[in-house]
């Protein structure tokens, strides 16, 4: 049997990296800008006003890459042999 520990910290990870990545993603296709005294969607959503496009566009990239090593991680956890 897989213990806990094994594939509850990737898992965790993938998600919460690849859902936040996606929302930018979303938040970007939509052009939404975040910023302070904005709602809390719109922060989560949106890019930074303050950054580059190039620099937003790169954090994106990051958060998914993050989330999706993340997923693979927890899939080797899964199809490896255990004893």
């Amino acid at each position: 049997m897989i213990a806990v520990s094994d594939w509850l910290p990737p898992l965790a990870a993938a998600m919460t990296f690849t859902s936040i990545g996606l929302s930018k993603a979303y938040g970007w296709r939509q052009d939404v800008v975040g910023g302070g005294g904005k709602p809390m969607l719109c922060r989560l959503k949106g890019r930074c006003p303050s950054w580059s496009k190039e620099f937003n566009f790169a954090f994106m990239m990051l958060l998914l890459g993050i989330g999706i090593l993340n997923c693979w991680l927890f899939v080797s956890v899964l199809v490896r042999p255990h004893g």
